[in-house]
């Protein structure tokens, strides 16, 4: 007697019409089985194809080792930038990022507030102000150094100040 002999017994006692649903559900696991295999196949193979593109070579260690070749092109390309983006934020510190004008009448006998205070400061809060003081008969510029927001060799007027604290205010 085999393995299979008492199923089949217990098979042949049974009325056509279950024998018959009984080969239909299996077929349609079957199916089932086979559709859900297939899908994960594909599945995986456009993933593999994802994972190593278009490359033409059949072995793994091949496709790895031009994959690892292709990473440390790209390690070297971002260590390079990484180098670049530090040394222009080092750089970008001395640039010209705060400004403050203040406009002001120096004198009582002539018009409208056509004299200024100008600050231009970098992120450090060094720069210059340019002061023109505007008369009757002519108009004076003076640039004074600024170190840390204060004055570095001269003292500033009131009008100067108040462009540097504006300026700060940025």
């Amino acid at each position: 007697m085999t393995f299979l002999q008492p199923i089949t017994n217990r098979l042949s006692t049974l009325p056509p019409e279950w024998l018959i649903i009984i080969c239909l559900t299996a077929v349609t696991f079957t199916i089932i089985w086979l559709l859900l295999n297939t899908f994960f196949i594909i599945k995986n193979h456009s993933w593999m194809k994802r994972l190593f593109g278009n490359t033409q070579k059949e072995d793994i260690k091949e496709i790895l080792q031009e994959h690892i070749e292709r990473v440390g092109v790209v390690q070297i390309k971002l260590n390079d930038l990484e180098n670049l983006f530090t040394n222009l934020q080092k750089s970008s510190l001395k640039h010209v990022q705060k400004l403050g004008i203040i406009r002001f009448n120096p004198f009582d006998d002539t018009g409208s507030n056509q004299s200024f205070a100008l600050a231009i400061l970098d992120a450090e809060n060094n720069g210059f102000v340019i002061s023109a003081l505007h008369g009757r008969e002519k108009t004076r510029m003076y640039a004074k150094p600024v170190k840390n927001g204060k004055p570095d060799a001269y003292p500033f007027s009131k009008e100067e100040e108040d462009a540097i604290k504006q300026a700060l205010q940025i």
